[in-house]
């Protein structure tokens, strides 16, 4: 057995892409995927939020968020922003939250082609294998806190909802 998780697609983990469809509540409005919240999350811009929103794929969403009104500090709180993302989309006792805890101890590893060296790791010839992994990272550190919240795999009654305001 591997101790590692490289790809985020397949069946078995596909669930930790941010384009697998499961609806995020985020700021008062409900996306269709964590990769709608997280590029709606990039403007201040009311208008630009509605329309990734409203984005048919998670695909199209992406897109629309290279576009947008950036707002001034995204720089600076982009990765934290997509640690909350991760935190609402595994919370509690919800199916997502005991699938990533049965991934154990794996590493996990945004693995991609197509040259994402912050959140994931490209394999592509050029990039040979280099990135941050943020998204890895950050879904570790989210196992790491169910964890802590005592919620497993098979919990049936574990906490519904993790205050994100109480973990740093």
């Amino acid at each position: 057995m591997s101790d590692y998780i490289t790809r985020f697609d397949g069946t078995d983990n596909r669930f930790l892409s941010n384009f697998y469809r499961s609806p995020i509540d985020f700021e008062g409005k409900t996306y269709p995927t964590s990769e709608h919240a997280y590029q709606a999350a990039k403007t201040s811009n009311d208008d630009e939020r509605e329309k990734i929103r409203s984005d048919e794929s998670p695909g199209t969403a992406k897109r629309a968020g290279r576009k947008v009104t950036l707002r001034p500090d995204w720089e600076q709180v982009k990765d934290s922003i997509m640690l909350d993302i991760l935190r609402i989309k595994f919370k509690g006792d919800s199916d997502l939250a005991k699938k990533l805890l049965a991934t154990g101890d794996k590493i996990l590893i945004e693995g991609n082609m197509w040259h994402d060296n912050h959140f994931g790791v490209c394999s592509c010839d050029k990039c040979n294998g280099k990135g941050k992994n943020v998204l890895g990272e950050s879904l570790m550190k989210v196992r790491e806190e169910l964890k802590l919240f005592k919620v497993s795999p098979d919990s049936q009654n574990a906490i519904n909802d993790i205050e994100l305001e109480n973990i740093q």
